[in-house]
């Protein structure tokens, strides 16, 4: 039978299926159930900034968009863990499970993480998850300057925990190759490609703004998939897709592009985590068809370096699908 452990932020996973942060780990009787149904790890929900920055200093909520299920957009503050809140359920999680078990914070600046790292490392989760994305309407703010943010919040994460961190970023960056490197040398554990956001609408009957959320598609996969075969060969740490995985088909191709892992939390959410089985299933099958014995033998086979029509990763080959349609 087939090995399909992988490993994913020095972490040995039973497969590598992790249900996402969302409200599928929100407390300890849905992590528990995630166990139950057989995932490899959970990333817990979403602590965020503003939390702490009002448990610490009494600040007004921010106005800055954020990057989970559409739940959270539309919480209070006040129904948010606090930070209290969130390492009890880390200590509980860690207390009545298995799997990994990794922290999730939300941030859109450098200011309030160190420190609260070391907290986390000290409640015993596994790994730590910062989910970054701040939305740039400075006319003064470079990519540079935004790039930097990113490389400002981890350095200083570094420098408190001994956890092994992964990054959650989105896709929109002008030189994503070149950010991922630096990231690297900054101590990266793991880069999770790519947030969900939710996005802005427009209330026509009522003349207002609202904000508008829908689960990932099945098209979605094939931007992490690029970006991960794209860059794989090259980065010395792992990386994890997530967005629009559907089947044991997605995972497979995320493997043999070079994910370490997969975040799946829509699917889950419109099937049920009983789908945890039937996608582990479905690897386990592939793996035999095809003389598999372990999730190392693969990984990677079809990364841009590796992959004997690489060119199917490139721009150029849009223009020759256009020409099919045409």
């Amino acid at each position: 039978m087939p090995n399909i452990t992988t490993k994913y932020l020095g972490l040995t996973l039973k497969n590598p299926i992790i249900v996402a942060s969302s409200g599928l780990t929100r407390n300890i009787d849905r992590v528990i159930e995630c166990e139950k149904a057989g995932a490899g790890a959970v990333v817990l929900k979403s602590l965020f900034e503003e939390v702490l920055a009002k448990e610490d200093f009494g600040m007004k909520e921010s106005t800055v968009d954020h990057t989970e299920a559409y739940e959270y957009y539309h919480a209070h503050l006040e129904l948010l863990y606090g930070a209290r809140d969130y390492t009890d359920l880390i200590k509980e999680a860690k207390a009545q499970t298995s799997i990994p078990i990794i922290a999730s914070i939300n941030c859109v600046s450098d200011a309030w993480w160190p420190d609260f790292a070391k907290q986390i490392e000290g409640a015993g989760a596994d790994a730590l998850e910062l989910n970054v994305f701040t939305t740039a309407t400075d006319l003064t703010m470079d990519s540079a300057k935004l790039e930097k943010l990113y490389f400002s919040i981890l350095s200083n994460v570094k420098e408190k925990t001994t956890l092994p961190v992964a990054l959650k970023i989105s896709p929109y960056f002008s030189a994503l190759p070149h950010v991922a490197v630096e990231l690297g040398r900054r101590g990266l554990d793991g880069l999770v490609l790519f947030n969900r956001f939710t996005q802005p609408d427009i209330d026509i009957e009522n003349v207002k703004l609202k904000t508008t959320f829908a689960y990932s598609t099945e098209s979605d996969m094939h931007l992490p998939l690029r970006w991960t075969a794209l860059m794989s060969h090259y980065l010395a740490y792992d990386l994890c897709a997530t967005t629009g995985i559907k089947s044991a088909e997605d995972i497979i191709k995320l493997l043999l592009a070079g994910a370490s892992s997969v975040q799946i939390a829509s699917l889950f959410y419109e099937k049920g985590l009983d789908e945890i089985a039937t996608l582990t299933a479905g690897l386990d099958d592939w793996m035999a068809q095809h003389g598999f014995e372990s999730i190392a033998d693969f990984k990677g086979k079809l990364s841009f370096h590796k992959a004997s029509e690489s060119g199917h990763y490139l721009r150029a080959q849009f223009m020759e699908k256009i020409s099919e349609v045409e």
